[in-house]
């Protein structure tokens, strides 16, 4: 018998056609999104370059040093285009700060910007074309989470961004559509991410897994790599998607969302989806967001926060089950981990600071005897089925306070800053930005920093940019020898 009788994978077509043959062309509102998504991630990753996860990725780095390729942000050791890529993206999840979007699934479209940045400082790719490979990868992840349920099947996200990675850096490379095919077959095979990352069991020191930190920049990482193999002639798997093993028969899919997701594919459509994702304004998960925001609006209502009654969080089903329910002790926070996935100690923190900085969640104030006891003596949380909206109602939270006299202060009950139902402007970026980077790069820097991000597609190369991504003293950012 002759002849090739291979069916086609329509959805691996579908993906392919898009990334290589979408318009490059960006509206001023979707050009102005991937800017702010940029600005958003920065100031989470350079504000996280000491965080310890970071610190051992660069030692890591050092042993793929290269003379030509790209810069680990901080400390300005030239690697591979997929070491920095791995490295830089450790401390852009560090503290659970950058954007996100809730679909069926749900995670972090930002987790692209490391590999865009490293392939295009090693390759010479101008801001603008970077501009538009990252409105690709964030309307291909948005549409990936829109349609596959991946929770429910014992997935976690990466696997997902893994394959919007591939597509924007296919574009940004300038593969060709069969190489943007073979590319996104070998990143679909080679990474089927487990959720056990987001199981919630604590390691020794009181922490959740470390691979949390690494995770996403694995993935990117990955998708760096199956397009350079792509681009070598290297071929994939012929059907990722519909074959006998493939995707779709691993995530049981709805024919209807099926078909949702073929028609954001599109081609012709416009590229827009960049300005949905959602942001987060503090450094703790995207649940905890609504109940900060709550408790900082009672600032100045109560005379002596400290002196008190009680405290009562009413919040959404999925905030309470994402902070209370699953959390070990969450009245008993001991690290800075089980503290800022604890409910009770996130809005004990915002009432009794009057703000909610990284500082928040240092050991020592989490362990604070006076902090344990308004913790443990004052603060309950219900559920309250009115505010029980999820996702898209921005997952709502109201803390109430009763003072010392028997009044009760009832706190905002809104949707968190960076939802699009109260979406984040420049100057809320901005001041992200500057407190998140300030403290490690001073004023000065951070400014520099801020000003190339904002004029970003006028860059013919990115090195600009990059260059004020090292430290102007790396050493600084290691951690002081034990004495």
């Amino acid at each position: 018998m002759s002849g090739n009788t291979t069916k086609n994978d329509e959805l691996l077509s579908a993906l392919a056609t898009f990334a290589t043959g979408v318009s490059a062309e960006l509206s001023p509102t979707a050009q102005h999104a991937a800017k702010a998504a940029l600005v958003d991630a920065l100031a989470v990753s350079l504000g996280a370059l000491p965080h310890p996860p970071a610190q051992l990725s660069r030692k890591y780095a050092l042993h793929s040093q290269v003379q030509k390729g790209a810069t680990v942000w901080g400390t300005g050791e030239t690697v591979t285009a997929e070491t920095a890529t791995l490295v830089n993206g450790v401390p852009l999840r560090g503290y659970d700060y950058n954007d996100f979007y809730f679909g069926k699934a749900a995670g972090h479209p930002s987790d692209i910007i490391p590999g865009l940045i490293a392939l295009a400082e090693w390759r010479g790719y101008t801001g603008e074309q970077v501009l538009t490979a990252l409105a690709i990868g964030y309307d291909v992840c948005i549409s990936l989470f829109d349609t596959f349920d991946i929770d429910s099947n014992g997935w976690d996200y990466p696997m997902l961004v893994t394959i919007a990675g591939t597509c924007a850096f296919a574009r940004l490379m300038g593969l060709t559509q069969p190489q943007t095919r073979e590319a996104i077959a070998i990143a679909v095979v080679s990474n089927y991410v487990s959720d056990e990352s987001e199981s919630h069991e604590l390691n020794k020191r009181g922490d959740l897994t470390m691979w949390k930190r690494f995770n996403g920049s694995d993935a990117i990482r990955q998708a760096v790599y199956a397009c350079l193999l792509a681009e070598v002639g290297v071929e994939g798997v012929v059907r990722p998607f519909e074959g006998r093993s493939g995707l779709l028969a691993k995530i049981k899919t709805p024919e209807a969302d099926i078909q949702k997701l073929f028609d954001r594919l599109d081609p012709t459509r416009p590229l827009a989806r960049v300005a949905e994702v959602r942001f987060k304004r503090w450094p703790v998960g995207s649940r905890g967001q609504s109940a900060i925001q709550s408790a900082l609006s009672l600032a100045g209502k109560v005379a002596d926060m400290q002196a008190v009654k009680s405290v009562t969080v009413y919040t959404d089903e999925m905030v309470y089950d994402h902070l209370v329910r699953r959390r070990t002790d969450p009245w008993h926070p001991f690290s800075r981990e089980t503290a800022d996935h604890s409910l009770p100690y996130i809005v004990t923190a915002a009432l009794l600071e009057g703000q909610i900085k990284l500082e928040s969640f240092d050991v020592e104030r989490v362990v604070d005897p006076a902090r344990q006891a308004f913790l443990n003596d004052k603060v309950k949380v219900e559920i309250d089925p009115v505010l029980c909206t999820g996702a898209a109602g921005g997952f709502v939270t109201r803390v109430e306070v009763t003072g010392a006299d028997g009044t009760v202060h009832k706190g905002d009950a809104k949707p968190h800053p960076g939802h699009p139902l109260q979406p984040l402007v420049d100057a809320d970026f901005e001041e992200k930005f500057f407190e998140n980077v300030n403290p490690i790069f001073g004023a000065d820097h951070s400014r520099k920093v801020l000003e190339v991000v904002w004029n970003f597609e006028k860059l013919q190369t990115v090195e600009p940019l990059v260059a004020l991504l090292v430290h102007p003293q790396p050493a600084s950012l290691a951690p002081a020898p034990k004495a």
